[in-house]
């Protein structure tokens, strides 16, 4: 549409296919139309579609996005995900604690089989080792649990 007067429709553009050469014109005929406020044709479907385009393209835009709508939305949006991921943790800290002692009920269950075993074959003394090694790991892992519920953890371990 940056016509200078030297450039005329037939040297402006060349089309190697009759059918975009047609739509092309068909698209220009209906702006100079519009602009030159002439009334629709009703013959020729296509001009007029390409009217009510040229028509819509020109007019302003209804409602204007409000300030800082993108920032809205990545926040709703990240809101949402968060949620999501909580539930979803949640239902998982469920599992696990449920498989923790159903497998708890199972050794509490079958210990009088396999324990009197377990004792004869361990030699003295290391036993008690073992059971001081994993109350380490359960009050260090406890701890690290509890901070991290109450809010005492530093950072997040990733980010989206």
């Amino acid at each position: 549409m940056n016509r200078t007067p030297e450039n005329t429709a037939a040297d402006a553009v060349r089309f190697d296919d009759p059918r975009i050469a047609r739509e092309w014109e068909l698209q220009e005929r209906a702006q100079r139309e519009e602009r030159a406020g002439a009334p629709m044709d009703e013959a020729d479907p296509r001009l007029a579609q390409y009217r009510l385009l040229t028509r819509a393209l020109r007019a302003p835009v209804m409602e204007p996005i409000a300030y800082g709508f993108a920032e809205q939305i990545a926040r709703r949006a990240q809101a949402l995900a968060a949620g999501n991921d909580r539930v979803e943790r949640y239902l998982q800290q469920l599992l696990l604690a449920a498989l923790v002692v159903a497998g708890a009920a199972m050794v509490w269950s079958s210990s009088a089989n396999w324990w009197p075993a377990l004792q004869a074959q361990v030699p003295s003394g290391s036993l008690s080792w073992g059971v001081l090694a994993g109350g380490c790991c359960l009050l260090t892992w406890g701890w690290e649990g509890v901070a991290r519920a109450i809010g005492l953890d530093a950072a997040p371990r990733h980010t989206a």
